[in-house]
């Protein structure tokens, strides 16, 4: 098993790498920190170098200001301390960082200021395929704080059936669930959990919102899905329509719980 010192003196060694270090001159470098005046030949030794490399070594790292060399016999040698070593390195990196971040800035306001006056505004979302639509659903669900809003047919019902376990979790943990069912959903009862909060009416595209954010719709094949994450106008009208939908359906809700009692009491 390797261990954590090992894996921290690899990652500084490819932290150095990054920097524009070879190999040879991150080892050297890496092991002459805290060493004050050491010979040459110590530093080969302690780096697992050639001996007939170090001096070409040092003198490169000497040269990007790195080490301090003192030309005698024999040659010794010390490293510059790091914060003084690379800082113009720090300043030269922040430059361009800076500059990158005015570059994307400006192209962004091109793009915005292009869109804008041909009245579209770019919003992301993600295509899921099947399988990673159930899993994306369990873990919104894992992740749900607050409240879980669905309007399902028979193939959402599936899905939501799938991830029983964490629905109960996330009831238990205080999240709020109302789902509208498709009237053909006649297992409900049996299949969900009783406290999620049921309505039914005629439902023909499934769509989960999650926290009034996270909004998931599904294909009527199943085997597509979009993940839209959203404050704005698109979840403001998914929202108005469900809670339009809640409030007419709740005559239909007590005729089909008496439907569905009365066919499973015969």
């Amino acid at each position: 098993m390797i261990s954590e010192e090992k894996i921290e003196t690899h990652e500084i060694l490819g932290g150095l790498e990054e920097a524009g270090l070879s190999k040879y001159e991150s080892s050297a470098y890496y092991n002459l920190l805290g060493k004050g005046m050491v010979a040459a030949t110590e530093i080969a030794y302690c780096s697992n170098l050639p001996r007939t490399k170090i001096y070409s070594i040092l003198k490169k790292l000497e040269k990007k200001k790195l080490v301090l060399i003192n030309y005698q016999k024999p040659l010794l040698c010390r490293a510059v301390s790091p914060k003084e070593a690379f800082n113009d390195m720090i300043n030269k990196y922040e430059n361009k960082f800076n500059g990158l971040k005015k570059t994307i800035y400006n192209l962004q306001q091109i793009n915005d200021e292009g869109l804008k006056n041909k009245g579209i505004e770019e919003k992301k979302y993600f295509v899921l395929n099947q399988f990673s639509t159930t899993n994306k659903i369990i873990d919104l669900i894992k992740k749900t704080k607050n409240s879980i809003d669905a309007m399902i047919n028979s193939w959402g019902n599936k899905l939501l059936t799938s991830s029983k376990d964490e629905l109960v979790k996330s009831i238990i943990d205080g999240a709020k669930i109302r789902v509208i069912f498709d009237t053909d959903c006649k297992s409900v009862e049996k299949s969900i959990p009783n406290s999620i909060e049921k309505k039914f009416a005629k439902i023909t595209t499934n769509i989960f919102v999650f926290d009034n954010y996270n909004i998931l719709i599904l294909d009527n094949s199943g085997t597509k899905s979009a993940l839209i994450q959203s404050n704005e106008i698109f979840l403001s009208t998914i929202m108005n329509q469900f809670e339009a939908l809640w409030n007419v359906s709740e005559k239909i809700t007590l005729e089909q719980d008496n439907k569905i009692k009365f066919i499973s009491n015969n």
